[in-house]
């Protein structure tokens, strides 16, 4: 299996398809999984070349605690992949924790590395209060799954007002407390961006986002400062639908990447 090193932590990447080479970034505590699950990777492997990586914390990349890094550290872990394929110049797609980690990329030393890049559900300005306390929340989840796992599957239970699944429960149970809640508190402590640093993002961005996403005001008004900025909206979608509906989605990243492709 495929890992690429950075600062020590070896981080998991896996390559599939064939065409112009596309990361893709996914969001916080999912793993290469989520492109698999929801459709893109069937979608879009036949037209690019896709490189899917576990950020570092998550899935077969190491487990992490708050001195490993987040937001910045695992821009660097797009890098460190994309060094030890070769790859000098590709597009990027993030979603939610990966969109902040593709805003990170944009605003950096290594924005000559992409052609493009395509982030949904995610500002680039402070979180709104709504996210700040779901993030709080799961923090708190995480600690209880540390001491007491039962405990932990009753407070999910009564979070989510429902009862979980076998296979939920032991989904749940056999992610690292710890290296989870380093990284939620990891993406709270990542400094919002100004409108003069996105000013000066130098390649096309297609931004979008759901209505009924918190984070849908932030998204929208990050394109009037991006010089080569698109918007998306997408009515009727929250921060989870507006992932899982690939077969909605995917036609608008083919049509923005065929775009800067004519562009060259």
């Amino acid at each position: 299996m495929p890992y690429a090193q950075c600062d020590e932590i070896n981080i998991y990447y896996e390559i599939e398809g064939q065409g112009p080479p596309l990361v893709l970034g996914h969001g916080g505590n999912y793993t290469i999984d989520m492109w698999k699950d929801w459709g893109y990777t069937d979608r879009l492997k036949n037209d690019f070349q896709l490189i899917m990586l576990d950020f570092r914390g998550h899935g077969r990349s190491d487990k992490i605690n708050q001195e490993s890094g987040i937001g910045f550290g695992m821009a660097d872990d797009v890098i460190a992949v994309l060094d030890d394929i070769g790859i000098d110049r590709t597009s990027y797609f993030g979603y939610s924790m990966g969109a902040m980690v593709g805003f990170s990329l944009a605003t950096s030393q290594h924005v000559s590395r992409f052609n493009s890049f395509i982030l949904g559900g995610m500002t680039p300005y402070e979180w709104p209060e709504e996210m700040i306390r779901a993030i709080n929340i799961s923090i708190e989840g995480y600690k209880l799954l540390q001491t007491d796992p039962d405990a932990y599957i009753e407070w999910m239970e009564n979070l989510l007002k429902r009862t979980l699944s076998p296979e939920e429960k032991i989904d749940l149970l056999s992610r690292n407390a710890e290296s989870s809640a380093s990284m939620q508190s990891g993406l709270l402590d990542t400094p919002p961006l100004s409108n003069e640093e996105l000013s000066r993002i130098p390649v096309p961005c297609l931004i979008y986002c759901g209505e009924q996403d918190p984070f849908y005001p932030g998204a929208k008004e990050s394109v009037e400062h991006i010089p080569q900025g698109v918007f998306i909206s997408m009515g009727g979608f929250n921060h989870i639908t507006a992932i899982t509906q690939s077969d909605l989605v995917i036609p608008y990243i083919k049509s923005f990447l065929d775009v800067v492709s004519e562009r060259g």
